[in-house]
């Protein structure tokens, strides 16, 4: 695995808490992919992962946040988009300069499993077109650890 810099990093995908691991299983199979064992993340929110695919498959676990809000408005299979760039403040610098805000930021802190791949995990949200837009931007700085 590598950084990835200038293009998608991965594509997040929004469910319904009951439906992630069905929808992981079929889509793994059809894709032929495997999906990590789903965790709840530091947010409360239920997260699996394939990121050899650049794929993130996510639920709200409560009626409440922005997940939540988002499976009530756009219902499930709505995505955020996570562009992957060199330079994370750079990166939010550019979207503020280009009519873009930054939303929620997101620095992990080494405590979860996951988290072992990676020397450096940094995303931001970002909100480009508005509400009514059904997808989500964001950023990601995301630096694997390099096996040799």
């Amino acid at each position: 695995m590598q950084q990835v810099i200038q293009r998608i990093d991965h594509v997040v995908i929004l469910v319904k808490q009951e439906n992630l691991r069905a929808y992981a299983n079929r889509l793994g199979g059809v894709l032929g992919i495997t999906f990590d064992e789903p965790i709840v993340s530091a947010s409360g929110t239920m997260v699996t992962f394939c990121w050899d695919a650049g794929l993130e498959i996510i639920a709200p676990t409560g009626e409440k946040g922005l997940y939540w809000e988002r499976l009530q408005r756009f219902g499930e299979g709505t995505v955020t988009i996570i562009f992957g760039v060199a330079d994370f403040e750079e990166g939010m610098k550019r979207a503020e300069v280009n009519g873009g805000s930054v939303g929620h930021q997101m620095k992990a802190k080494g405590d979860e499993e996951f988290l072992k791949r990676f020397s450096s995990f940094r995303e931001a949200r970002l909100n480009v077109f508005g509400d009514d837009f059904a997808s989500l931007f964001g950023i990601s700085e995301i630096v694997p650890i390099r096996s040799e």
